[in-house]
């Protein structure tokens, strides 16, 4: 996952360089959704893929995941808890530290993490905003 943060973050930083002053944050974000789509579905590790990514109003940036090797309803509630609180966390820690998503910090954009099982099926979701990776 860290892979993806950090493409996201250098076609983000590439954007905000070469932008003009008429584009928004917002439009900044399509256009580095477009840029990361082009190399979707990645396969990442421990059975996730990155299936798409987009942009959303609002600066807001989403991450669309497939758990290769779940079935929701194999899954109890409690794992899925565990896995969404893991799965924060490391997002959280990455977000916070990566020199390469600092366009994202400056830029207040909040992070939006979807996972969907083999089926297709929604099975965990979060979101990161800037209060909780600008927070100490």
């Amino acid at each position: 996952m860290k892979n993806v943060i950090n493409l996201s973050a250098v076609c983000l930083a590439m954007v905000f360089t070469s932008c003009s002053k008429e584009k928004t944050i917002d439009d900044d974000l399509k256009e580095v959704a477009e840029n990361i789509n082009k190399t979707t579905p990645q396969n990442l590790a421990d059975g996730v893929r990155l299936d798409s990514v987009s942009a959303q109003p609002g600066k807001i940036f989403r991450y669309n995941y497939t758990l290769l090797d779940d079935v929701k309803e194999s899954v109890t509630p409690e794992q899925i808890e565990m896995f969404k609180t893991s799965a924060k966390e490391g997002a959280l820690r990455v977000v916070k530290a990566s020199p390469d998503i600092k366009q994202f910090r400056d830029n207040d954009v909040t992070m939006v993490y979807t996972y969907y099982d083999k089926n297709g099926k929604l099975t965990a979701d979060f979101k990161i905003t800037p209060a909780e990776y600008k927070s100490k």
